[in-house]
């Protein structure tokens, strides 16, 4: 059974969160990857079970580093507690997985190289000398290959952690975790992020004893079940408090642990590039200390609002990462912003053309990024600017890694699909049966629009059916009034309203009177052209499935409820064919007060 060294140099000794060497506390080794014990550690000989494996007795307080030991693992973590008890692993490789392969290659290169040399003897010899040439060219190449697969091997048993330097030319990275499509700054959000995303984006917030939660807010009060100032609990205290998605995100969603900034760079620090925004100036020294610590200095940016702090970053050994709002775009200076020294700018998408542009002119280290970004088409006008990369709140959406599905999720899985983003305002809270509740707009502003993008059917087939079953809970004109669904040319948000054409394309709707009625949407003359308008009927009832149903054929458009019998009307039009994007939502009415929930959305 080979057996691989550790320990016993200088780099080999343990450090705290602050950076300064642990003495003897208790040190796990686990195998990597697995985080399986491993209890067979031997001395030196190989043969020795190991009695300690720090330098220092058990009992000293000075600090210790780690003697030389063996066991029959190529890659193991060290697993030590730091200051409050958490634990902190960080990696390492037996040097004979090296010295092995790089012994291997040597070898291989050496017996190339007499091989070679053998070769150009055989060469210079007679005729009859030719089949020994051919024969030592050919353990030439042999010898040759082998080297080559031999350093191949030391590269991919060494295990290296992933850094900026792997991230390709196109980046995605999942804002708060990717808030849109999971709870905001949970472990469940950069779990299922990762798969689409190549950066998982947290915040973090400093609690009254020095520990790091990821937590956006200042307080507890939006997005847990408890209320206060983040600042003034302590982790022992935030141990009971749960992060709440039921209030905020889907009311079936169960309640989440707040994860510690540690455990989140011990899960996944070195498996995927990281960028952690320091809400609080004093937890970057804590930040880079664990960072430093995990040896994750490539692997995890510190990102902050403060120019100045870039300094303070970089000195600590990190990589730094600035973001700019639109309003600080507009009067910022972009050689003065290059001059903090950050490694990455994070701009506003809401910036003009002109701003974007100058900044990344400056030519940052790891590029220009924009947020926070929740369309494609805001994608699109980003990439083409020449940003790097793509911070958003619906990485799976966004990035165009999940196919489009033609029925919708939300209803079965009690949780959001991808890529369903409102309009304006707060995106509702999906009901305890997965439900969409779209309530009545407060006002007829388009920042009081209620109006929501259904991302994983869109964009549909020019020519395609799609079916709404909504229902309500209040019946007749104090009930709802006006529900629509739109047709849209691009993912571009919009309001629904006959003042403000967002895109070409075309609005359905159905009154509370079951009367259908269809517009068309044009952008360029900023009008909305009623195209249909049935007569008033029968009052539809509460508590009923109905079906809004719209038909487009290369010429028409059919609407229709056909749990009604009758009620269809249908319009010649055939303006725009272009792939549909779909939204579902209310139009304002003074009188309308009550919900259209959503039951289903699907586009053939």
């Amino acid at each position: 059974m080979p057996l691989y060294t550790y320990g016993g140099s200088p780099a080999d000794v343990l450090t705290n969160l602050q950076g300064d060497v642990v003495p003897d506390y208790p040190l796990n080794i686990r195998v990597a990857g697995s985080g399986e014990l491993v209890t067979a550690l031997y001395e030196a000989d190989g043969v020795t079970p190991i009695g300690q494996l720090r330098s220092n007795g058990l009992a000293s307080t000075a600090p210790g580093g780690i003697r030389v030991w063996l066991c029959a693992w190529p890659q193991i973590e060290y697993e030590y507690n730091a200051s409050g008890g958490r634990t902190v692993r960080w990696y390492a490789t037996g040097r004979e997985v090296a010295t092995e392969a790089l012994q291997a290659a040597t070898g291989a290169a050496a017996l190339a190289t007499t091989a070679a040399e053998e070769a150009a003897r055989a060469l210079t010899i007679a005729t009859n000398a030719s089949a020994l040439a051919t024969t030592a060219v050919t353990r030439a190449d042999i010898a040759s290959t082998d080297a080559a697969a031999a350093i191949a091997a030391v590269q991919s048993r060494l295990g290296a952690a992933v850094t900026v330097d792997d991230l390709p030319p196109v980046i995605y990275d999942a804002h708060r975790g990717g808030a849109g499509e999971a709870p905001e700054n949970s472990m469940e959000a950069l779990l299922a992020s990762r798969q689409y995303a190549q950066v998982l984006d947290i915040d973090a917030r400093l609690l009254s004893d020095g520990t790091l939660v990821s937590m956006h807010d200042a307080t507890l009060d939006r997005t847990t079940n408890r209320t206060g100032n983040a600042n003034a609990v302590t982790a022992a205290q935030l141990a009971s408090v749960r992060i709440d998605p039921s209030t905020w995100f889907a009311a079936s969603y169960p309640d989440l642990p707040v994860p510690a900034v540690e455990d989140i760079l011990d899960r996944l620090g070195g498996r995927y590039v990281l960028t952690v925004e320091a809400k609080d100036a004093a937890s970057i020294p804590i930040l880079a200390a664990m960072i430093r610590a995990r040896r994750l200095e490539r692997s995890v940016l510190i990102n902050s609002n403060t120019p100045t702090h870039m300094a303070t970053i970089k000195s600590a050994g990190c990589l730094a990462h600035l973001w700019r709002s639109a309003s600080q775009m507009a009067s910022d200076n972009p050689v003065t912003i290059r001059n903090s020294g950050a490694d990455l700018l994070d701009i506003d998408i809401n910036g003009t053309d002109t701003q974007i542009t100058a900044a990344i002119a400056q030519a940052y280290p790891l590029g220009v990024w924009a947020h926070t970004l929740t369309r494609r088409i805001q994608r699109d006008r980003a990439l083409a600017l020449g940003c790097r990369g793509i911070i958003t709140d619906y990485p799976a959406y966004v990035s165009g890694a999940v196919p489009r599905r033609s029925v919708s999720t939300f209803g079965a899985a009690g949780t959001w699909g991808p890529g369903y983003v409102p309009s304006a305002g707060v995106r509702p809270v999906l009901d305890s049966q997965g439900r969409i509740p779209l309530p009545a707009p407060v006002s007829a502003a388009a920042t009081d629009a209620v109006v929501l993008y259904a991302g994983e059917v869109s964009p549909a087939s020019a020519s395609t059916t799609i079916n709404v079953p909504f229902s309500f809970p209040v019946a007749g004109s104090t009930g709802w009034s006006l529900f629509s669904v739109h047709v849209g040319a691009d993912d571009a948000e919009t309001v629904l309203s006959g003042t403000d054409i967002k895109h070409n394309g075309y609005t359905c709707q159905v009154s509370n009177n079951s009367s259908l009625r269809v517009y068309r949407d044009d952008q360029a003359s900023n009008t909305s052209t009623q195209l249909a308008n049935t007569a008033t009927g029968t009052v539809l009832s509460a508590n009923t499935t109905y079906t809004l149903r719209i038909v487009i054929t290369a010429t028409q458009i059919i609407l229709s409820i056909p749990e009604v019998s009758g009620l269809t009307t249908t319009v010649t039009d055939a303006t725009y064919r272009v792939p549909w994007y779909v939204y579902v939502g209310r139009n304002y009415n003074a009188s309308a007060v009550g919900l259209v929930n959503i039951i289903s959305i699907s586009a053939t």
